[in-house]
């Protein structure tokens, strides 16, 4: 497999990691949060490119505004929405004809709520670590809808948001508890990652 650099939109910094074989689909990746260090290049972000890589599927990862070298500035979460949007128009045009899915990850899982909520339409798609409380351990106001089905992977410990409480706060999902781990799935990537494409093939019917 390899990478390549993308521009997206002529204003955001991408790079796709594209399979050793012929892609059955593409996967556009979002990042957490900015502000505490969130990029495309985030550890966790890297290893769910190449785990999606390793199943055949093109990957893309992206920055946000005014992270790394995309073009304007950050918004509090109020428009990164767009840049989502722009994401996947971006890899719809890379895979023409193939299914599509997204995974968001914390800031990145809010981000693709408030897309579909725009009317973002991905053929499937994962929330990891769906953050309930923000830094300060207070509830979230912004947290968009849930949709019925979404699928959902928290940390049974997640200091944001327990896979529990996210499972009581929102009966329509489907919110599936990695055992022992917190928000960032410290020690258990592989897992959070299996358990993230597994859903995917199923969802897109990929063998």
């Amino acid at each position: 497999m390899k990478e390549e650099p993308q521009r997206i939109a002529g204003r955001l910094e991408g790079t796709l990691r594209i399979p050793a074989t012929e892609s059955a689909a593409i996967v556009v990746i979002a990042h957490p949060l900015p502000t505490h260090g969130g990029s495309m290049r985030n550890p966790l972000m890297a290893f769910l490119a190449r785990s999606a890589a390793e199943r055949g599927w093109y990957a893309l990862r992206f920055n946000f505004r005014g992270v790394g070298a995309s073009d304007g500035e950050w918004s509090g979460g109020r428009e990164e929405h767009a840049d989502l949007a722009d994401a996947v128009e971006h890899a719809r045009a890379v895979a023409r004809g193939l299914p599509l899915a997204v995974i968001g990850f914390s800031f990145g899982a809010l981000t693709t709520l408030r897309w579909i909520e725009r009317g973002g339409r991905p053929d499937a798609y994962v929330l990891l670590g769906l953050p309930l409380r923000s830094e300060a351990n207070e509830p979230r106001a912004d947290l968009p809808p849930v949709p019925a089905g979404a699928f959902v992977v928290n940390g049974e410990h997640d200091q944001f948001g327990t896979a529990a409480e996210v499972a009581r706060a929102h009966p329509q999902a489907r919110v599936v508890a990695i055992p022992g781990s917190d928000h960032f799935f410290t020690g258990k990537r592989e897992e959070m990652a299996r358990l993230a494409m597994e859903h995917l093939a199923l969802a897109l019917a990929i063998p």
